[in-house]
C-alpha cells in the first residue's frame, strides 16, 4: 500500500474526521487527538494510550508479522502479534534488552511497534534505565523485512542511519490536558 492508500483506508475504517495527509515531500503528516478516556485495557501504566492499537492497525492494515517493542502488557486482540521486553514479569514472547535483541531474534516483522520510556522517571517506574534510542533503532533494522515499517511513538525524533531507513510519516499526537504531547514517527527500510 502507498501512503495514500494507507490514510484512505485509516479514515474509512476509524470514520475519524480528516486529520492525515500527504504533504509537500510526500510524507504522511497530521495529527491525533486521543481524547480524555484514559483507560488502557492491559492496565499496565504507560501501555498504549486507549485507541492507539485501533488506528494503528487501520493504517497499516496489510501487515501481519507484528511485533510490540517495549511491550509491558499489550492488549493482542486488537492487533495481534509478538512481544518483546526486558521483565520477564511481563511474560513476553521474547525476554530481551532492546538494545541488543537482534542478536537473539531471528525472525523477521512486516511491522514493529515501539513505545519506549520517554524519561527517567519512566524508568525509575518500570525499573529499567533508559535506552540508547539510536541503538536500538539500529537494532531494528535486521529484524524488519524489506519494506516494512517502524512506528516510534515518543517524545523526541530518534537518530537513525538513512542509508537503512527513510521516514514516511510524522504523526502528532494530543491525549488532553496534562497529558504529554507524543509524536509518532514512521519508518520504512529500505528494500535491499
Amino acid at each position: 500500500m502507498d501512503i495514500s492508500e494507507r490514510i484512505d483506508n485509516y479514515h474509512r475504517v476509524t470514520g475519524f474526521p480528516q486529520s492525515l495527509f500527504v504533504g509537500g515531500d510526500g510524507r504522511l503528516v497530521g495529527t491525533w487527538v486521543m481524547g480524555n478516556n484514559y483507560t488502557v485495557k492491559s492496565t499496565y501504566y504507560g501501555g498504549y494510550p486507549h485507541g492507539y492499537l485501533r488506528r494503528i492497525k487501520a493504517l497499516f492494515p496489510d501487515k501481519n508479522n507484528i511485533l510490540h517493542l517495549f511491550s509491558g502488557r499489550v492488549d493482542l486482540d486488537i492487533i495481534g502479534g509478538k512481544t518483546i521486553d526486558i521483565n520477564p514479569d511481563m511474560n513476553p514472547d521474547y525476554l530481551a534488552n532492546a538494545e541488543s535483541m537482534s542478536d537473539i531474534i531471528s525472525d523477521r516483522f512486516d511491522l514493529i511497534l515501539a513505545d519506549p520510556p520517554y524519561s527517567v522517571e519512566d524508568c525509575d517506574h518500570y525499573g529499567t534505565v533508559m535506552i540508547k534510542r539510536n541503538k536500538v533503532l539500529s537494532q531494528c533494522v535486521p529484524l524488519l523485512e524489506p519494506g516494512g515499517h517502524l512506528v516510534w511513538l515518543d517524545q523526541v525524533l530518534p537518530m537513525y542511519r538513512k542509508a537503512e531507513l527513510c521516514t514516511v510519516g510524522y504523526i502528532g499526537m494530543v491525549k488532553s490536558t496534562n497529558h504529554r504531547f507524543r509524536v509518532i514517527t514512521i519508518f520504512e527500510k529500505h528494500n535491499k
